[in-house]
């Protein structure tokens, strides 16, 4: 078991593209993770989305279209449907994943696992509908998800530890957050349900993380226009998008760190 940390250089500008449509936190997430995505290389088909919500990242992320996709959202389904980075998109659920023993190749699933409260039941399945040496690759925030934002820091920081805990319970119920695990207890889980030749790397560092949370806040406008307009970035304002970009793209553009608010794993079943 290793931890990874290679990074492919001729990977796209994920988040360039992403500041075109979604909100500054989740263009600085998503750009990190379809980075990491687009280092595991070409993937074998076929290829099982998991939890592919509107589409949007998928379409981003890989260079083809995924051959299926999953969601529990209808109106996310229709979403992923009209942006075609998927052969097929389907209703269901990672417990009950729709789909015979073996079928797939590769499982991708990003930012899902930890919103799901049965994790065992979703490892079961995501063996089940994996072939034999087929490849698992996920990402999910760690167990410094809560004590690396901005608020939680700040507070730890002038003494306020009980006001800082609870802001990062706070944040963590406020995203769904189910499982935000240690590396070494995903090992454990992974392992015991079938998984081998681990591979797992920190991402988002703590500078990173508190612009993470500062981002949420400055996205504020961009959710207004999404409930007035059903789009994130209804009109594009250059300088408001360069000055953005300027601000995210050290923490983009940074190296795995030692220690970080989200893992990525990639793993193989047995």
């Amino acid at each position: 078991m290793t931890q990874a940390t290679t990074q492919r250089p001729s990977s796209p500008d994920f988040l360039e593209q992403h500041l075109r449509e979604v909100p500054p936190f989740r263009a600085l997430i998503r750009a990190i993770e379809c980075r990491l995505f687009d280092e595991l290389g070409e993937l074998q088909h076929p290829v099982l989305d998991l939890g592919c919500g509107d589409g949007h990242f998928a379409s981003v992320a890989f260079r083809e279209a995924l051959d299926m996709g999953i969601d529990l959202d209808e109106r996310s389904i229709q979403d992923a449907q009209l942006r075609k980075a998927h052969g097929i998109v389907v209703r269901g659920s990672a417990t009950a994943i729709p789909a015979s023993d073996g079928a797939f190749a590769t499982v991708v699933s990003n930012c899902v696992v930890e919103h799901i409260p049965d994790l065992a039941g979703t490892l079961s399945e995501v063996k089940r509908v994996l072939r034999p040496g087929g490849l698992f690759a996920f990402g999910v925030p760690s167990h410094r998800f809560a004590d690396l934002l901005l608020g939680s820091t700040l507070l730890h920081e002038v003494g306020l530890d009980r006001l800082g805990d609870r802001y990062g319970r706070w944040f963590n119920t406020h995203s769904r957050h189910f499982h935000t695990y240690h590396p070494n207890t995903w090992l454990r889980l992974l392992d015991a349900h079938g998984f081998g030749d681990i591979q797992w790397q920190y991402y988002m560092n703590a500078a990173g993380h508190r612009a993470f949370d500062i981002a949420h806040y400055v996205s504020v406008p961009n959710l207004a226009a999404y409930k007035l307009t059903g789009s994130w970035v209804p009109w594009q304002v250059p300088s408001v998008e360069k000055w953005i970009d300027r601000w995210l793209r050290p923490y983009y553009e940074s190296e795995a760190p030692d220690d970080g608010a989200y893992i990525f794993f990639a793993c193989r079943k047995h």
